[in-house]
């Protein structure tokens, strides 16, 4: 019984459904990298979404430190900068130089401490100094430095200089 012809047709009906799991495999495979390729691009899409949120963020968040930082200028009269960690520039409307600056220093108990600078070394602001260590009080000594700038900008003298800042 070499040519059975059940055998020849089970031989027939396993060829045909080998072709046909094959050419499911290939479109199951194919459905399968097409959703890969749909999920990549809904990746990248929703990536670059994020990156514009976060561009608009920074600028925002850039707009407001700036509007801030000149509101504390106009308000206390001080740029403040932060050069370092823990770190806090102040300069004076009223400062001579822009090397006049005075520095604070944040430190691990959050207590702010005067750093040394060449403006604190000067004598002029040793009298303010000593205010700041015997009254342990920062706006007491910055208000103390800002009069003291003031009238050396403003009084010549003793006769108050205005300027056209001042006249409006």
């Amino acid at each position: 019984m070499k040519h059975n012809p059940y055998q020849n047709r089970l031989d027939h009906e396993l060829a045909r459904l080998t072709v046909e799991n094959n050419k499911l495999k290939e479109q199951l495979e194919a459905a399968d990298n097409a959703g890969l390729v749909k999920d990549l691009e809904q990746c990248h899409q929703k990536l670059s979404e994020s990156e514009t949120a976060l561009k608009k963020t920074r600028t925002m968040f850039q707009d407001k430190v700036k509007t801030f930082k000149e509101s504390i200028y106009e308000l206390f009269g001080y740029s403040v900068t932060c050069p370092a960690d823990n770190q806090y520039s102040l300069l004076s409307v009223f400062a001579e130089s822009q090397s006049n600056t005075i520095l604070f220093f944040k430190g691990d108990n959050n207590n702010m401490q005067l750093m040394n600078t060449k403006y604190t070394e000067t004598l002029d602001m040793r009298s303010h100094i000593s205010k700041l260590t015997q009254h342990r009080s920062i706006p007491l000594f910055l208000s103390d430095v800002t009069s003291d700038l003031f009238h050396r900008q403003t009084c010549i003298g003793g006769a108050l200089e205005f300027t056209s800042d001042m006249a409006e």
